[in-house]
């Protein structure tokens, strides 16, 4: 007999527990019950995850998402062991219908989209990619202490299934590709996305809207090497070549030592804003960015993305960091005389497939197109038929209204 479903509707789940960032060098995050004691089962799990060679960042993401399932399970009163598919279920459908907590009152409304860059603001509620991770989350926390035999047998989160039931993959042939289509039950779908760039004209307004040599040097690097926002704000100043204009950075993902050419106009810019810090030390291990204010502490991305902000407030629009990454790609895949695997290898992309995504056409390049389409289709017009002799021309304006 099936259970009644919890309506979701009048659902409260109170935001309980937290996420600790503690003095520890192998598990530096902690999820926290309401209480205020550390939930072991959790960091047995990121301790896994650490040894797999995950980072710091990573850790607190999947502790952020295993810190709403808890507070789903703490809310229905239901221990995390004794979770089943009912709760799977319920907690994706309470995600897809919860509203996040908005921090700022002012601003766009949610959701709303920038005419100038066309893209949309952040929603109220959550989005699909989160979703989609807390998905996998849920699942790798469940299937890690199902095989060590510290969680329940069966995992609540359901895998994905081949078309006629089974395992998926089971039989798969080698000499082609995974069918991916198929879709999990409960993990929600993504739509496709191109990723975003800025036009040229627009990111010259932004450039100009740099206040200090230190920010348009720090946006120099981003557009000229591609390199993620946290990649370039953790280069350090041994790994800076003025003489070959070559920048070292970290993967984010395998953690290799790259290095990446950048433009003569950001080592124009460097200099400009190392004059500036006269004092600061440059010494092998010390960072390159650092806050113009005193004390002088290492540029952080939260930092970072305030400058950006606060620059955007006067253009009216809403780039992020990323975005710069993007843009550089696009520029670079729109060159002739740069390979795709020339851009794989400076994006440090591993499967070329995810530089693919920059072949997409530019929407406002086609737009252009179909509007010289339209004005040549315009300008070509057939030409009315001229009536046979014998036909009165008042009696034809009769009949075709004038035409």
């Amino acid at each position: 007999m099936l259970e009644t479903p919890r309506d979701l509707r009048t659902f409260v789940v109170p935001r309980l527990g937290r996420i600790a960032q503690v003095e520890d060098v192998v598990v530096p995050v902690r999820l926290l019950d309401p209480v205020e004691a550390e939930v072991d089962e959790v960091t047995l799990f990121l301790r896994d995850m650490r040894a797999c060679d995950r980072s710091v960042g990573s850790l607190r993401s999947y502790g952020l998402a295993l810190l709403r399932w808890y507070r789903f399970l703490w809310a229905a009163g239901v221990c995390w062991d004794r979770a089943g598919r009912d709760e799977a279920r319920d907690f994706m459908l309470w995600l897809d219908v919860e509203r996040k907590p908005r921090q700022r009152k002012s601003g766009p409304a949610a959701g709303s989209v920038n005419p100038l860059t066309r893209k949309a603001y952040p929603g109220s509620g959550y989005a699909p990619r989160t979703r989609r991770h807390n998905w996998a989350v849920v699942r790798a926390f469940y299937e890690f202490h199902r095989e060590h035999g510290t969680g329940p047998l069966v995992n609540p989160m359901p895998a994905r299934r081949a078309r006629h039931g089974g395992r998926a993959d089971g039989h798969h042939n080698p000499l082609q590709q995974f069918d991916r289509s198929r879709r999990a039950d409960f993990q929600p779908k993504l739509a496709h996305r191109a990723p975003p760039h800025i036009p040229n004209h627009l990111f010259a307004q932004l450039f100009a809207a740099m206040r200090t040599d230190r920010d348009r040097a720090i946006l120099a690097f981003y557009i000229s090497t591609a390199a993620r926002a946290s990649e370039l704000l953790g280069v350090s100043c041994d790994r800076v070549d003025v003489g070959q204009q070559l920048v070292g950075v970290y993967r984010k993902g395998s953690g290799d030592l790259q290095w990446l050419p950048a433009s003569a106009d950001a080592f124009v810019w460097l200099a400009l804003y190392q004059r500036q810090l006269r004092r600061v030390s440059r010494e092998a291990g010390q960072p390159l960015w650092w806050t113009l204010r005193r004390p002088h502490r290492a540029l952080a991305y939260a930092a970072m993305r305030a400058v950006l902000i606060r620059a955007q407030k006067l253009l009216g629009t809403n780039w992020t960091l990323h975005d710069l990454r993007h843009t550089a790609a696009k520029r670079m895949i729109k060159d002739p005389s740069m390979s795709l695997a020339d851009v794989q290898w400076v994006l440090g992309h591993r499967d070329v497939r995810n530089t693919m995504l920059y072949l997409e056409p530019d929407a406002e390049e086609v737009v252009e197109r179909m509007r010289a389409h339209h004005l040549a289709l315009s300008q070509h017009a057939p030409t009315p038929p001229v009536p046979a002799a014998g036909y009165r021309p008042e009696m034809l304006a009769t009949l075709l209204g004038g035409r």
